[in-house]
């Protein structure tokens, strides 16, 4: 008995020691210092960090996306001289998150440094057009000649705006990216500013303006500072053989994008019946308990994508049709969407999935999830419908009320009440949502899926 629960603890041990390793982030931080009241972390990749700014208390919250810490001793906090409590955390999955607590917090701005590896959040004076500290940092005088600005020229397509700078000598340049508002500057250290004003720019599609002056008193070098209209943007800087001419690209990061997507968005899963009514009743099996169940099944499937999730009912209660529209238009998501199972008492051959919706703003969603449910389930198409229903009449959001399958019929009752098929269901209506808003599901992901849909096949 002793060798069995000895050879068991070893295989948990392995298992949990392989499944940490499976989930590892794509990027670490390897270390986190504090010094003259700033915090810089250190990290293996470029980093992408989404900042948010919330009141009551003061604070200033900074989640590093697709990263761990390399080392559990990073988990750590400081005081600073202003009094802020900061702290250092991982959240899962694949976050870790800083909180600079306290009043000082709304002067605090952040900049990535070394190519994006670095992230430094300092105090900044909200006048200045690049934080005091950064005046002077890495912007030493060049003790040859300076060179002459020689043009600027945007290029923009739908997905990137280009920009070409050119000089006279080959360019030695310092790059910051600034918040609030979003904006990229970019110092050439050796470079002298034009003596005549260049012409307006037209906006693009991320660039919104862009002006060029003097670096700072006392260096001879230009200051071009792009006002982005995008805060989930990469700025990638390249040069020529020669040295003399930079290309600036500025593209959507998408995963910084999809991320900012997700925040705040909002869904209602509406389970339909519930308490004396059981809606149909098959085979040993009520219409009520099925509809929690894939809808449960539903949330779990969204939040672990980053989607909050209501159920209008988390339990065997009765509630009106009034009060699920109330429920639904009080937390204004931006989808709403009923799960039923159908039933047709006077025949048991009709079977197959039914999709209604009523306003025109839920077409669109009603036709992605009937679509995506007949790719992963293997039932009849019985069509997208437009009907009053109540509850997606009365409905503010986009909304639709999914029938799908018949409990009526022997076949689909199998798969509204088996467990992995009921998966495939909250994967399929998942898959759907996210089309709908727009939201890329990553490689992870969209694997997960063609995996589970080929082993049922």
């Amino acid at each position: 008995m002793m060798k069995k629960t000895f050879i068991l603890l070893i295989f948990i041990l392995l298992f949990c020691n392989n499944f940490s390793f499976a989930q590892t982030a794509e990027n670490q931080i390897t270390s986190i210092n504090w010094e003259n009241n700033s915090l810089i972390i250190n990290t293996t990749n470029k980093i992408s960090y989404i900042e948010s700014r919330l009141k009551e208390p003061e604070r200033l919250i900074i989640d590093i996306l697709n990263c761990s810490l390399q080392d559990k001793n990073l988990l750590t906090s400081y005081k600073s001289e202003s009094g802020e409590e900061i702290s250092v955390t991982e959240q899962p999955p694949n976050k870790v998150r800083i909180v600079f607590l306290g009043e000082a917090s709304i002067n605090r701005k952040s900049y990535l440094s070394n190519n994006d590896r670095i992230l430094i959040t300092r105090i900044a004076r909200i006048e200045t057009e690049v934080p005091d500290e950064l005046k002077n940092e890495g912007t030493e005088k060049d003790e040859r000649p300076p060179g002459k600005f020689k043009d600027l020229t945007i290029e923009s397509e739908e997905d990137e705006t280009r920009v070409l700078v050119s000089a006279s000598k080959s360019i030695k340049y310092n790059t910051y990216i600034l918040k609030n508002p979003d904006r990229f500057a970019i110092d050439l250290l050796n470079i002298l500013p034009p003596e005549i004003p260049p012409p307006k720019f037209r906006p693009t599609a991320f660039v919104s303006g862009v002006r060029i002056g003097r670096a700072a008193s006392g260096i001879e070098a230009t200051r071009i500072v792009f006002d982005l209209l995008k805060s989930d943007l990469d700025c990638k800087v390249d040069s020529n053989l020669l040295g003399n001419k930079l290309e600036i690209k500025f593209k959507i990061n998408k995963e910084r994008h999809e991320a900012q997507k997700k925040l705040g968005l909002k869904i209602v899963v509406d389970p339909g019946h519930g308490g004396y009514d059981t809606g149909a009743s098959y085979g040993g099996f009520e219409e009520k308990d099925v509809n929690l169940v894939i809808s449960e099944k539903l949330k779990k499937s969204l939040e672990d994508v980053g989607i909050s999730v209501f159920l209008t009912r988390d339990d065997d209660n009765f509630l009106s049709l009034a009060e699920r529209v109330e429920i639904t238009n009080s937390i204004k998501p931006d989808v709403f969407i009923s799960i039923h199972g159908n039933a047709l008492v006077s025949s048991r051959v009709i079977r197959g999935v039914e999709t209604y919706y009523w306003t025109s703003q839920s077409h669109k969603l009603a036709y992605f999830i009937h679509r995506s449910i007949l790719s992963h389930i293997n039932i009849p198409d019985h069509y997208i419908r437009r009907a009053q229903f109540y509850v997606i009449r009365h409905a503010s959001a986009p909304a639709v009320l999914a029938e799908l399958g018949f409990l009526s019929n022997h076949d689909d009752r199998k798969l509204l009440t088996n467990s992995t098929t009921q998966d495939e269901y909250a994967k399929a209506l998942t898959e759907a949502i996210l089309k709908f808003l727009d939201i890329e599901q990553n490689r992870d992901q969209k694997s997960e899926i063609r995996n589970q849909k080929n082993g049922n096949q």
